[in-house]
């Protein structure tokens, strides 16, 4: 339980961007036009992106801690899973 509390706190501004953003596109889609309307889009694209890579990594990948490993290649790793994740999320697919 401490774990889940602890990679809640971990992504909390990222769930809360999130959730903001969603209703903000919700509530003002009629309003929010062009620039304004897509700026939103993508926040709320780039912080689920970061989510599901979190969950991704932690569920594939829970072994490898940075501050412990010293694999130059295991970091790689996971910063390549977080980087092709949110691209994927935010290029559409």
């Amino acid at each position: 339980m401490n774990k889940i509390i602890f990679q809640l706190k971990r992504v909390t501004f990222d769930l809360c961007m999130l959730t903001i953003v969603g209703i903000a596109l919700f509530v003002f889609s009629k309003d929010t036009q062009g620039a304004g309307q897509m700026f939103l889009f993508k926040a709320m694209l780039v912080s689920a992106g970061f989510l599901h890579a979190h969950i991704i990594r932690k569920l594939a990948f829970p072994y490898i801690d940075f501050n412990k490993s010293k694999d130059v290649m295991q970091k790689l790793l996971v910063i390549a899973i977080y980087v092709v994740v949110i691209m994927g999320w935010t290029r559409g697919g």
